[in-house]
């Protein structure tokens, strides 16, 4: 994706992209109760959707990534609703319009890309600092290191166990090894396991995999090199040459335990799910070609570097890798029922891209996913809008996983407004039951959860 410019009617100023329209940041932290709504909110849902994203604080950014994180909000009691959003208020919230300030400083994260719950704490993530624990009011509580646990990088991406109740994440390092580690935390939030991952070379590795016994680590070759660096401006960049690999390691395991799986260059910002199935480990991924061919500037940019969905099925007993296409629809931002997180699901959720343009383009619809057979339903959002990405809602903690609902962020671009869109999971295609009318803009975003009220 070459840097798109455009010149803003207001300001005189040229913006790229991720500054402009609905990338563009807001500046107000608003509370709005008793939320306008288009239908009726099923009164099961008693809960807080949150999600994460990109939103600087200065106004600029020099890249999409960069942004102060800023939280929305939305609480559902009783068939009503409330909307809240707040900056995760760390020491990068004081100057971010400059990166380099916060370089080499774990406790400075931008906390901009994903939020999660773990042993009653909810924490803001970004893959290259240490994690910013928040409440439920959105307010920044402080840095959370595990209590004294963790002294590197957490992931965006971790994975709760639903059966063990486990966190387990990894961190990934640029600046020499381990340029790997992965931990292990106990469900009362105690660390479990740390131990230090082999790698050849420092990756960008932001997301991964988890089973019932295993964990997946990808080594894509989206590699970080000096000498590309002082070439391009940008310490990562797309190497096919350097190859592309899955590590197999049993949860409890170490370093020595992995299995190493060759498979065809490409690369994966974000999966679906994983499951154990017949001495097989079934993985399921939103697969792109190719990422950051020009450096780290040109995240997406055309047809090869967006996401389709894909099934890698990996032998444990052979060391052979099936790959297989399951859609053409480009496609990210996928997930499914976190119940069914490390197990075999049978539904998955994402969002379209576009690919006709120079930037991410959003698309109008969002999918479900058989992911046995590869069949898609759309859920059409509607004219002249954007979504973002889905996140199912189980109608109760014993309910399957048909049974429940699919939260999606929607802007309407003519009139530069959000809503939350609430849809039947199954009776994905049809008109949402509910639309939650936003009082505000909701910048294109990240990846969020629902934290049910007990």
């Amino acid at each position: 994706m070459s840097e798109v410019l455009v010149e803003d009617k207001d300001t005189n100023e040229e913006l790229s992209w991720h500054l402009k329209g609905n990338w563009g940041p807001i500046k107000e932290e608003i509370t709005s109760s008793d939320l306008q709504v288009v239908g009726e909110i099923p009164s099961e849902l008693k809960g807080t959707y949150i999600r994460n994203g990109f939103n600087p604080r200065s106004g600029s950014s020099d890249h999409w990534f960069f942004g102060n994180g800023m939280l929305h909000s939305v609480e559902i009691s009783e068939g009503k609703a409330s909307y809240k959003n707040r900056y995760v208020r760390t020491p990068y919230y004081e100057n971010d319009d400059d990166v380099m300030s916060s370089f080499g400083k774990l406790e400075a994260s931008p906390a901009n890309t994903h939020i999660i719950e773990h042993s009653g704490k909810l924490l803001a993530l970004e893959e290259t600092h240490l994690p910013w624990e928040v409440d439920i009011d959105l307010n920044t509580v402080g840095v959370y290191d595990f209590s004294g646990e963790l002294n590197g990088a957490m992931t965006a991406h971790p994975r709760v166990c639903p059966e063990t109740g486990e966190l387990l994440f990894f961190g990934y390092s640029m600046m020499g090894d381990p340029f790997l580690t992965y931990y292990r935390v106990n469900a009362d939030g105690s660390m479990a396991q740390k131990e230090d991952i082999t790698l050849p070379r420092a990756v960008m590795m932001h997301d991964w995999a988890v089973t019932r016994n295993y964990v997946i680590f990808m080594d894509l070759p989206i590699v970080s090199d000096m000498n590309l660096a002082v070439k391009t401006g940008s310490p990562f960049g797309f190497m096919p040459e350097c190859g592309a690999r899955l590590g197999v390691m049993p949860r409890n395991g170490t370093n020595s335990d992995i299995k190493w799986f060759e498979i065809d260059p490409c690369f994966v910002f974000h999966t679906f799910n994983s499951h154990e199935e017949d001495g097989k480990i079934v993985m399921y991924v939103s697969r792109q070609k190719e990422a950051m061919v020009g450096g780290f500037q040109d995240v997406y940019g055309g047809e090869t570097t967006v996401g389709r969905l894909w099934r890698w099925t990996l032998d444990l007993a052979t060391g052979q890798v099936k790959e297989e296409q399951l859609d053409d629809s480009p496609c990210d931002f996928p997930r499914v029922d976190d119940r069914r997180m490390g197990l075999k699901a049978s539904a998955g959720y994402c969002l379209k891209l576009e690919t006709d343009v120079e930037t991410l383009t959003l698309g109008d619809c969002i999918y479900k996913y058989d992911l046995e057979t590869g069949e898609r339903q759309t859920h059409f959002l509607g004219n002249n809008v954007a979504g973002g990405e889905p996140i199912f809602v189980p109608a109760s903690a014993n309910s399957d996983e048909q049974d429940g609902y699919v939260f999606c962020l929607v802007h309407e671009r003519e009139t530069r407004t959000s809503k939350l869109a609430i849809i039947r999971a199954d009776d994905f295609e049809s008109k949402p039951v509910a639309e939650i009318l936003i009082p505000q803009r909701v910048p294109y975003g990240a990846h969020g959860s629902w934290i049910p009220r007990n």
